[in-house]
């Protein structure tokens, strides 16, 4: 007799994050997006995220600006 798992229930308040890169990445061409601080995660975690993603890409394909000091910035796509 095969014996089956239980489930057990999860959480429904515990909240994941989703990486800041994949969704860099996964901007298009020529798209700005804006991500609020408190969400997405701080402008140094996305900063170092840009400077990677360019670094791997030879080149600047993604910038990244804020006009009220990191509470929101945006991340442009570069064609």
């Amino acid at each position: 007799m095969q014996t089956t798992k239980e489930k057990t229930p999860q959480n429904p308040y515990l909240v994941t994050r989703v990486s800041l890169t994949d969704s860099i990445k996964s901007i298009p061409a020529g798209v700005t997006v804006t991500y609020d601080c408190r969400v997405a995660g701080s402008m140094a975690s996305a900063k170092s995220a840009v400077s990677r993603l360019n670094k791997a890409a030879g080149r600047e394909v993604y910038k990244i600006t804020s006009t009220d000091n990191g509470v929101t910035y945006s991340v442009i796509h570069n064609r």
